[in-house]
């Protein structure tokens, strides 16, 4: 009896020796629920300075950091049909990849299904801010979009990250040179848009 006990001691240990280098060896998978945000945000792509795109921006119940869905390998999510303006709570499955590709996050994300949609920006709204504007344009990817176009690069006024823009309405723009603008920035709510407006050039200068 005492050898039947130690034999199956010993394939118990087998098994869970087995179970934990199966999961150091391969990837580690967690179901969890992700909130998209009801605007977007943009980034740079790897190694270029001139090619920006847009990202949905998320968070998830396991890194409630807020952040851009960008350069993860995602699967499934052309099921999702994401509108500006809504916030989604989706449940997906996030992979940390052992060997991911080259260039890319080591957390994949496969879309599952989606939870709740809820309308957030609710009313028009609008405000004044300053921007300064780049003495060149950038090529600009909008979200789904297949190719680049070029656009405005501007940064508000405090902040330290900038961000492309396709068209500021009455304002002529010179290559070339540097810009500060009052802006108007206003936001409709149905359907989602944002339209900047000028107010004011504020200085212009041009660049060596």
């Amino acid at each position: 009896m005492k050898k039947i006990y130690l034999v199956a001691g010993f394939l118990v240990l087998i098994l869970f020796f087995s179970g934990c280098l199966k999961e150091e060896s391969g990837d580690k998978e967690k179901i969890v629920e992700m909130t998209v945000y009801p605007e977007t945000g943009y980034s740079g792509y790897f190694m270029s300075d001139n090619v920006w795109g847009e990202f949905l921006v998320i968070s998830d119940s396991n890194d409630k950091n807020k952040r851009l869905l960008t350069f993860s390998i995602t699967e499934g999510f052309s099921d999702f049909n994401y509108e500006k303006g809504y916030e989604y709570k989706l449940q997906v499955k996030k992979i940390w990849m052992k060997e991911p590709p080259q260039d890319v996050s080591s957390i994949k994300y496969v879309y599952l299904e989606t939870l709740s949609r809820e309308k957030v920006i609710n009313e028009d709204s609008e405000s004044e801010i300053e921007v300064s504007v780049a003495a060149e344009k950038v090529r600009f990817i909008p979200r789904l979009a297949d190719e680049s176009t070029e656009a405005l690069f501007v940064r508000e006024k405090g902040s330290v990250n900038g961000y492309p823009i396709l068209d500021i309405e009455g304002f002529d723009y010179e290559e070339g040179f540097e810009y500060t603008l009052r802006v108007k920035k206003m936001t409709q709510a149905e359907p989602y848009a944002v339209k900047y407006i000028l107010l004011d050039i504020l200085s212009k200068g041009k660049t060596n």
